[in-house]
C-alpha cells in the first residue's frame, strides 16, 4: 500500500489552553503526556491562547475572573443559565477581536498542525470563526472539560467534541450537536491517575496511620476551608478514628494558617502547600472533601476516591455536582451544617465510603489514551493546507 505524503509526515497536535482555573491546562498536559507515553511520532504542542491574542492583558483578566467569580457569584452563575443555549447573548458574547484572529491564524500557519485540540471555550470559538471562513481547513476537536453542555463550548465546523459522560453527550444531542460528533472519553487526566497504587506502601510512606480513615481535603488554592471543617478537624471525637491530609496549593496564608490549628489540634492533620504527587494522596486516601471542579474530581474518579463536595459555584461546578451525584460515587453538601452532618455520618459508618468506591469503580471505563486516540482519528481525512493568508490579508472586522 502506497502512503500519501500527507500521510507520512508525523502527527501534529495544536493544544490550545488558557488560564482561567488550572482545569484547561491540566487537560491540555494529559494529551502531551499521553502521547509521549505512546508514540514518539507524535507531535503535541501546548500554547496559551489569551496568552498569543491578548499578551499584556491575559494574566490581569485571568486574575480579575476569579475575582469576579468568587465575589459575585450569583450574577456569574445568572448569566451562565442565561447562555446556556445560543441565543443572542450567546453570539454577543463570542465575538472575537480580528486582532486576535490574525494572531491566532498566524500560529496556525507556523505550526501547520493535522489537528487544533481546544481545551479553553474563547480557543474553540476563533478555531470555528477561522474555520468556517475558510482560512484553516484542518480537523479540530474541542475538549469539554467540566460535566457541561453549556453553549461556550459549542460551534460549528468542530468535528470532534470529547465529553466526560453518556449524560453531557444527550445533553450535547438536544443542543443539535450530532452524535457522530462526539466521543464519550471522560474528562481527560494525567496519565499517573489512571494507575493502580499500594495504599498502605503510600501511607507508609506518608507516614500516615493505616488504622484510621484518611480525609484529603482540597480547594484551599481559593481559600475555601469552612468553618464547619476546622471544627471536625479540631473535634477530640474523631482523634482515634480519623487523619485529615489538608493541601493548600499556592495559599501560603492558609497553610501558616491550618498549621497553628494542627498544632493544636489531638486529631492527626497533615498540612501541605503545593504538592505535585497529588495522585498518590489521592491513591492513600478515604475521602476527599473538595469543590466540585472537572479536573480535580475526574482525577478522584480515576482513583476510586469517594467525594464530599461542597460548595459549587453557580454554573460549571453544579453541572458537575449533578453529573457525581447521580453516579454515586459523590455526596454533595450546599451547606455548612449539612457538610458537618454528612462527614459526621461518613465517619461513623464507613461502609457507605466503601459503597462509593465500589460505585467509582465502576464507572472507570477509560483509559489515558481515549482522547488521544480520538484526536488521531480526526488525521485520517485531508491534512492542513493553510496558506491563503500568505497570498492576501485577513479581512475581518474589529469584532466578528
Amino acid at each position: 500500500m502506497i502512503r500519501n505524503e500527507a500521510a507520512a509526515m508525523p502527527s501534529r497536535i495544536l493544544v490550545l489552553s488558557g488560564p482561567l482555573g488550572h482545569g484547561h491546562l491540566q487537560t491540555a498536559k494529559s494529551i502531551v503526556e499521553a502521547s509521549q507515553l505512546i508514540r514518539s511520532d507524535i507531535e503535541v504542542e501546548i500554547v496559551d491562547y489569551m496568552e498569543i491574542t491578548s499578551p499584556h492583558l491575559h494574566q490581569v483578566g485571568a486574575f480579575c475572573y476569579a475575582q469576579w467569580v468568587r465575589t459575585f457569584p450569583s450574577i456569574y452563575g445568572y448569566l451562565y443559565k442565561k447562555t446556556r443555549h445560543e441565543n443572542f447573548m450567546v453570539k454577543e458574547a463570542k465575538r472575537v477581536r480580528g486582532s486576535s484572529l490574525r494572531a491566532l491564524l498566524r500560529l496556525i500557519e507556523e505550526k501547520k498542525p493535522s489537528v487544533i485540540v481546544s481545551t479553553f471555550p474563547p480557543a474553540a470559538v476563533a478555531v470555528s470563526k477561522l474555520k468556517m471562513r475558510g482560512w484553516i481547513n484542518c480537523k479540530t476537536a474541542t475538549v469539554i472539560t467540566d460535566y457541561t453542555d453549556h453553549s461556550f463550548w459549542l460551534n460549528p465546523g468542530t468535528d470532534l467534541y470529547l465529553v466526560g459522560s453518556e449524560r453531557v453527550a444527550r445533553s450535547l444531542m438536544k443542543q443539535g450537536i450530532a452524535r457522530s460528533t462526539i466521543e464519550v472519553t471522560g474528562i481527560p487526566v494525567r496519565p499517573k491517575f489512571y494507575k493502580t497504587y499500594d495504599r498502605e506502601q503510600l501511607r507508609r510512606k506518608y507516614q500516615l496511620d493505616p488504622n484510621k480513615l484518611t480525609v484529603l481535603l482540597m480547594g484551599g488554592g481559593w481559600g475555601l476551608i469552612p468553618d464547619a471543617v476546622l471544627r471536625s478537624m479540631q473535634n477530640p471525637k474523631w482523634k482515634d478514628r480519623v487523619q485529615f491530609v489538608v493541601i493548600c496549593g499556592a495559599n501560603e496564608k492558609l497553610r501558616h494558617r491550618l498549621q497553628g490549628v494542627a498544632d493544636h489540634s489531638e486529631v492527626s492533620i497533615t498540612v501541605l502547600g503545593y504538592v505535585e504527587q497529588i495522585h498518590e494522596w489521592m491513591a492513600c486516601s478515604d475521602l476527599m472533601m473538595t469543590k466540585p471542579g472537572g479536573i480535580s474530581t475526574s482525577e478522584a474518579l480515576m482513583q476510586q476516591l469517594p467525594l464530599l463536595l461542597y460548595k459549587a459555584l453557580p454554573g460549571q461546578e453544579e453541572d458537575n455536582v449533578q453529573e457525581l451525584v447521580e453516579t454515586g460515587m459523590a455526596v454533595y453538601a450546599p451547606t455548612e451544617a449539612e457538610l458537618e452532618m454528612q462527614f459526621a455520618w461518613m465517619m461513623t459508618d464507613p461502609t457507605r465510603i466503601r459503597e462509593m468506591r465500589a460505585r467509582a469503580k465502576s464507572l472507570r471505563k477509560h483509559s489515558p489514551y481515549h482522547a488521544l486516540s480520538a484526536i488521531l482519528t480526526l488525521e485520517e481525512s485531508s491534512p492542513l493546507s493553510i496558506s491563503m493568508y500568505e497570498r492576501a490579508p485577513l479581512q475581518v472586522n474589529p469584532l466578528v
